[in-house]
């Protein structure tokens, strides 16, 4: 095998995934397409293409382009590349509460199916006063609102966060800490939702969190609410720093710590329902 572009290692992991695995969380970039203003960090060009050869390595059926903070608003490129995976790529895009409905279902049509806020990283399109108003917009077309925040902003974010119409997706593991996590104002909030099928939680990315003993977490987020856990690479890891992961042994670290029985709900069953792939 050769290598392939962000992402360390040769080899497929050692976990074999169930018939219709979706990576639900990665990112394209393309010098091509403009960077929203204010925003001066570029990533190196990562296509669906380098993607596609990244599925191939993991066994991976499916995948879902979530729209990087680093064009805003402007979706086209995130579109392009879900158009171009065709029936097995979805998109989560960035839109405005007040963005036209025609505009919406356009998106729709090209395989959107959640609108996500970045409240964590500088600079960001949308803030905390979005998460109200885009709620009834994401209900009335069937999406979820993807948040990536802190988990001490997800717990400031409590009372709007339980009041949503729509369901809503924690990126990144909700970026509780592994060590102490029970005790964080945050835990309560999301294994809630969690509970009540209201929430949903990416195990990806977990060189965001403080450094601490992962599997506990983990363990607890899918004994909350198997049904309501994802799975995905975040590949091409733009939050990765001083390091390139390695996509396979990322697979096999949260393998290792979910139950053998909710392997085929967390790496492909689960994202079915949640993004409307065939069964």
């Amino acid at each position: 095998m050769t290598a392939i572009p962000f992402s360390a290692g040769l080899n497929p992991p050692r976990t074999v995934l169930p018939p219709g695995a979706v990576d639900t969380h990665h990112h394209v970039y393309d010098a091509r397409y403009p960077l929203a203003p204010g925003v001066t960090r570029m990533v190196p060009d990562a296509s669906l293409a380098h993607h596609t050869r990244l599925r191939a390595r993991l066994h991976v059926a499916r995948n879902v382009i979530v729209q990087p903070s680093a064009y805003g608003t402007d979706n086209r490129l995130t579109l392009a590349a879900t158009a171009e995976g065709g029936a097995a790529s979805r998109a989560v895009v960035v839109v405005a509460p007040d963005t036209p409905e025609p505009a919406l279902r356009r998106m729709a049509l090209l395989g959107a199916r959640g609108a996500r806020l970045n409240l964590l990283s500088p600079g960001s399109a949308l803030g905390v006063e979005a998460v109200g108003p885009l709620g009834p917009v994401l209900a009335g077309l069937g999406w979820h609102l993807q948040i990536f925040a802190s988990a001490e902003v997800i717990a400031d974010q409590a009372e709007a966060l339980s009041a949503l119409p729509c369901p809503v997706v924690f990126d990144h593991l909700a970026l509780l800490p592994p060590d102490g996590f029970a005790g964080h104002p945050a835990w309560a909030v999301v294994s809630g939702l969690l509970a009540a099928g209201r929430a949903w939680v990416k195990l990806s990315s977990p060189y965001a969190l403080p450094p601490g003993r992962l599997g506990g977490l983990i363990q607890a987020l899918v004994a909350a609410n198997p049904r309501q856990i994802l799975w995905g690479t975040n590949w091409p890891h733009p939050n990765a720093v001083g390091h390139v992961p390695d996509d396979a042994a990322l697979v096999d670290l949260f393998a290792t710590h979910i139950p053998p029985e909710h392997h085929t709900a967390v790496f492909a069953t689960n994202a079915a329902r949640l993004y409307g792939f065939a069964a």
